[in-house]
């Protein structure tokens, strides 16, 4: 990570001082509090050093709103602060406090990459092992996150997952009888523990581990545990209560696909009984990180949580412009289907583009055939596409040239998964 700016500490400025110290150079967040910049630091000659910072700032005015903001920035600076000369990797580097007569900032280390979702399970365990630890490393040391969730994870440039926003984050006092207990909700609701959801007196360092729990699993799946499918929205009040039933009740829904040992440890952390739940502590002392996925004779994983990167090509009937330049896409996720004819659904993305293709297909027991395309949510070509898929690679990861005597990919591992 950059080294911090020369003034690296709470220091008041003018508003043309703050200007003649750092570059905004864009906004790169924004939010009901306030809004997240890149900056680049100046030296006293005005000359633009050539580093990034992270600035998070909130505009200053009379209004209790506004005044109610700057308080929780200054709380979300005390606490990161206090790890300044106690670093740890996976909790984001504080740098320095800025208040003018306009603004209050905080200046942070720039990260530049969000973590992203439907990763194979060994990188995302590698991730969650170094973020247990940083939550173990905030909970030693009386200081709970409480908005823990995939949009407040970034990645440094060694790969290594960092904690950010801990403008929810509260700090207790060790010694206190009083220490980690809280009925307060809030939070990003669906990452709420049941209890931390209901207002119930609970403990925040479990709550904490819950919404760790939730977002491992996300970086799994692509989905909590408690969405039946991706895009699945919770705006209303009675769509919240109905998720949050669902944390009460604990069983998770939807289709997923995950190693025995990954299920099994997750189970400890997204567990509604607070009180069986497992500490950070406890969680790194699981058996689970001596645990390695299954893998066929070929060495290959059958862990169904690694996404299959499977090159495949649309061969679209009647689209002579198509097959005559075939688009290559690579699978990132599936969702495969009960024996009962269910449709599965597949994801897939287009190298080196954002918008992924939503498929539906059907799976009839050990029907074996090509995939018919028969809803995509998105597609770069116009109209409505149908037909056929065949696949170009049978085994994560492979890439083959174009063969049309390659059987259809039928998804046979996923009867693992079926009941």
């Amino acid at each position: 990570m950059d080294s911090p700016p020369e003034v690296s500490d709470v220091f008041s400025l003018s508003d043309h001082l703050l200007a003649e110290r750092l570059q905004f150079v864009k906004e790169i967040g924004f939010g009901n509090w306030g809004s997240v910049w890149l900056c680049r630091p100046k030296s006293s000659s005005g000359k633009v050093k050539d580093m990034e910072v992270a600035v998070k700032l909130v505009h200053r005015s009379k209004t209790s709103t506004t005044a109610a903001r700057v308080r929780s920035l200054w709380n979300e600076m005390k606490i990161v602060r206090s790890f300044k000369h106690d670093p740890h990797p996976s909790i984001v580097p504080f740098h320095s406090f800025i208040i003018t007569p306009s603004y209050a900032l905080i200046t942070m280390a720039y990260l530049p990459t969000l973590v992203p979702v439907e990763v194979s399970e060994p990188r995302a365990k590698e991730w969650l092992r170094s973020l247990l630890s940083g939550v173990h490393f905030l909970h030693s040391r009386g200081v709970v996150h409480n908005d823990i969730k995939p949009a407040n994870i970034l990645l440094s440039r060694n790969n290594i997952p960092v904690l950010v926003d801990f403008g929810f984050a509260e700090k207790y006092d060790l010694n206190s009888p009083k220490a980690f207990h809280s009925n307060l909700t809030y939070g990003t609701p669906e990452y709420l523990s049941p209890e931390r959801a209901r207002g119930l007196p609970h403990d925040t360092r479990k709550s904490d581990i819950w919404s760790l729990g939730v977002t491992f699993f996300e970086i799994l799946i692509g989905r909590t545990p408690f969405e039946y499918e991706e895009g699945e929205v919770f705006e209303k009040k009675e769509d919240l209560e109905r998720y949050w039933n669902r944390t009460m009740r604990g069983k998770w829904v939807g289709v997923y696909a995950m190693s025995q040992s990954a299920e099994s440890f997750l189970k400890r952390m997204i567990v509604p009984n607070a009180d069986l739940r497992c500490t950070a502590a406890e969680a790194m002392r699981d058996t689970y990180w001596d645990a390695t996925p299954p893998t066929a004779g070929n060495g290959h994983s059958l862990s169904l949580i690694s996404p299959l990167r499977i090159n495949i090509q649309y061969i679209l009937q009647g689209n002579a412009r198509l097959q005559s330049s075939p688009q290559i896409y690579t699978l990132e996720s599936h969702r495969c289907s009960n024996r009962l004819g269910t449709p599965a659904r597949i994801r897939i993305r287009r190298k080196n583009h954002r918008c992924p293709v939503s498929l539906m297909f059907p799976f009839l027991g050990q029907r074996r055939g090509p995939l018919r395309v028969l809803r995509p949510g998105w597609s770069p070509f116009p109209g409505r596409v149908r037909g056929p898929i065949r696949h170009l690679g049978l085994l994560p990861g492979q890439h083959r040239s174009p063969c049309p005597k390659l059987p259809s990919y039928h998804l046979k591992q996923n009867k693992q998964r079926a009941k």
